[in-house]
């Protein structure tokens, strides 16, 4: 007999190996038929495991035995590292699901995001008709706007944002027909102006057809897009006579962290008084509300501001006004569109059925979003890339930017439910 434990030859009888000590237990021995199923990979002949040349042709056997070691190890080492990997994507899950509970419970929801983009954007690829768009474009008006309790707390499928983005960039790939190839100096206002608007129109399409209440009307957003973006410049200008930057900066040109966190206060401080005032005027409650008034006057303001980026940049440029003008279009995806929808948001659910007052910028919900805005402009102004590479940060940044937007808009849609429940509950008070 052989013990399996140090497979040297023992009595039959035996109950303890005389070598090692192990128990030969029935369960625990086999017999020496059962090794002699192993076969020399040369001769062929049968050998036995603890052989180590094979007799009868004198092949190595070790190196088949290490192989069978090295085997199993690797099979070990493989099975820890599947485990080791399943083990970190279910703590990175886990991480990112306490991580947007915890933010959407500011927000006023406690649920997890679950966040489906494919079936989100499942019909911006589908062909829609004519009535299919002005259903959408008319949607705010005294006899358009839904009754609440036929407004649905599911995620919306906008559509029509991506043909706004269609039709401008047919119309600036005419401009740029126009001013490249017929070398035509007149197209190059409306390349501009085209070039700023695309972006930030588009986004702010989005937002208005992600309102479920459809109770703001296109003419008021659009009025908001403008004026509100206009008027947001002007505040932000009045409010940089009050600070000073480093002398890096006016010598340079160059920002440091402190000059880009002071920029990135004054501008978001800027727009959210404008935001302020047009949520007091619509004297809204309601978090989706807050996303597309806060992104109407950041597109705005983006737009003008970009308008005078392309322009100043072209005249340095000379013939670089196309590369800069697709540079400020593809980071305007996370830039003041964006950090003034989540303002106008934290705006609508700090002052709730109130108006927004200044004792209200102490609420801890208010000042997250708030200062998450300005945290994530004051990086992105930064001069310090992301491995080497500023369209990197920018990604990142944009990535989490709009994270907090469908968290926000998660808890926008939860906000339905809660308002039709207190609805259906006052009815039944009244009755």
């Amino acid at each position: 007999m052989i013990c399996t434990n140090c497979e040297r030859h023992v009595q039959k009888n035996d109950k303890f190996c005389i070598h090692c000590g192990h128990s030969l237990e029935s369960n625990n021995i086999r017999n020496e038929t059962k090794i002699h199923n192993e076969e020399c990979p040369i001769c062929k002949t049968k050998i036995e495991s603890e052989d180590k040349f094979c007799m009868y042709c004198g092949h190595s056997l070790k190196a088949i035995k290490n192989g069978e070691e090295n085997l199993k190890q690797n099979k070990k080492i493989a099975e820890k590292q599947t485990k080791d990997t399943i083990d970190l994507k279910y703590e990175a899950k886990n991480l990112f699901e306490n991580t947007t509970k915890t933010i959407g419970r500011l927000a006023g929801s406690d649920e997890k995001l679950k966040l489906n983009l494919k079936d989100m954007f499942s019909e911006v690829f589908k062909s829609h008709s004519k009535d299919e768009s002005d259903k959408i474009f008319i949607a705010g008006t005294s006899s358009t706007t839904p009754l609440l309790d036929e407004v649905s707390e599911e995620w919306g499928k906008p559509w029509v944002f991506s043909r706004v983005f269609l039709a401008f960039a047919v119309t600036f790939a005419a401009l740029w027909v126009l001013s490249d190839i017929f070398e035509n100096t007149l197209a190059i206002p409306g390349l501009i102006f085209i070039g700023a608007l695309i972006v930030p129109l588009t986004g702010l399409f989005f937002f208005f057809e992600s309102n479920a209440f459809k109770n703001i009307s296109l003419f008021e957003v659009l009025k908001m897009f403008f004026l509100g973006g206009v008027l947001s410049l002007i505040s932000t200008m009045i409010l940089y006579n009050f600070v000073t930057f480093s002398d890096e900066y006016y010598l340079f040109g160059s920002m440091t962290i402190l000059d880009a966190g002071i920029v990135g206060l004054v501008e978001e401080t800027g727009k959210a008084i404008i935001i302020v005032y047009f949520t007091n005027k619509y004297k809204t409650n309601k978090i989706l509300n807050g996303l597309l008034i806060g992104g109407a006057i950041g597109a705005g303001f983006a737009m003008f501001e970009s308008a005078g980026y392309i322009l100043s940049y072209a005249e340095m440029l000379g013939d670089g006004i196309i590369s800069v003008v697709f540079t400020r279009a593809w980071t305007a995806i996370g830039t003041h569109l964006v950090w003034s929808a989540i303002i106008g948001a934290a705006i609508v659910i700090t002052k709730e059925n109130k108006n927004f007052e200044f004792n209200n910028i102490t609420d801890k919900r208010f000042l997250f979003f708030f200062f998450s805005s300005v945290v994530l402009h004051g990086i992105w102004d930064t001069s310090f890339s992301l491995f080497g590479s500023f369209s990197f940060k920018y990604i990142v940044l944009t990535t989490i930017i709009w994270l907090l937007v469908f968290i926000l808009m998660k808890a926008g849609l939860k906000q339905v439910n809660i308002l039709q429940e207190e609805a259906q509950s006052l009815n039944k008070n009244i009755n």
